[in-house]
């Protein structure tokens, strides 16, 4: 993988988080986004960073590890990993049963440690390849498509497709169809993802991927894009960086 697998650690005992924070050290691939000690606050950091991979503790006052799960699983991204880690493997059926990536028992081994870090790897790798390839296929004949979002499985064309926007606050690319309506993507999908599959998608501005089937022309003076109808009064900016490839990609078309 070339991006980094974002990390939440949620534990009550901040001697825990030290230790695991300092065992995921030793592991370049994981960004440790996030070290949480109180239930309440891990629910809403949780759902804000939407982590590839959640640490999380069983045993917590007021709401314990499994409580919290539920409590978010709505909110997050289905393709999230998450690991109970505790001292007690009382816990380990109940986590089987909220669908737990794996459980790590306290105290744990490296190599056990190691094995989970290459399992989400190999996931996260998986679920994009998979990703890449339904995308190509939409793309090549535009038939009902089926793509993973946040909120679940969604049946499109390439045609419904406007444009991919990245969302900085959820450090994801949000997908805007032609009816306006709004999906955000993984957040392991990059703006290179994107634009490799197809012609039809070119970046406009750094935070802008357009589907340039819909564009009609772009302003000389303020780059302004303007849009086939009925999205003509959608303000969408081209910037003086990726106006030239916008050129290039208006003559081949």
């Amino acid at each position: 993988m070339t991006k980094p697998i974002s990390a939440i650690i949620v534990d009550d005992q901040p001697a825990c988080i030290t230790s695991l924070s300092n065992d995921l050290a030793a592991f370049p691939e994981v960004q440790i986004i996030e070290t949480v000690t109180s239930s309440e606050k891990a629910k809403k950091v949780i759902i804000k960073q939407q982590p590839n991979l959640l640490f999380l503790d069983v045993e917590m006052p007021k709401m314990n590890g499994i409580e919290l799960l539920q409590e978010v699983r709505g909110s997050v991204h289905a393709g999230m990993c998450v690991v109970f880690y505790s001292a007690f493997e009382k816990y380990m059926i109940d986590a089987l049963r909220v669908s737990a990536f794996d459980y790590l028992l306290k105290p744990y081994l490296p190599k056990e440690l190691s094995l989970i870090v290459s399992r989400v790897k190999d996931k996260l790798e998986k679920q994009q390849v998979n990703f890449e390839q339904s995308i190509r296929q939409l793309l090549a004949d535009d038939r009902k498509f089926a793509i993973h979002t946040l909120t679940g499985l969604l049946l499109l064309k390439r045609s419904d497709i406007l444009c991919f926007q990245y969302i900085a606050n959820s450090r994801c690319w949000q997908m805007t169809l032609t009816d306006l309506s709004t999906y955000k993507l993984r957040l392991n999908t990059t703006a290179k993802d994107l634009l490799n599959l197809s012609i039809s998608f070119i970046q406009v501005n750094q935070e802008c991927i357009l589907n340039i089937d819909y564009l009609m022309s772009i302003e000389n003076k303020t780059f302004r894009c303007v849009l086939q109808p009925p999205f003509l009064e959608l303000e969408l900016f081209a910037s003086r960086r990726y106006y030239t490839k916008i050129k290039e990609a208006l003559e081949i078309i």
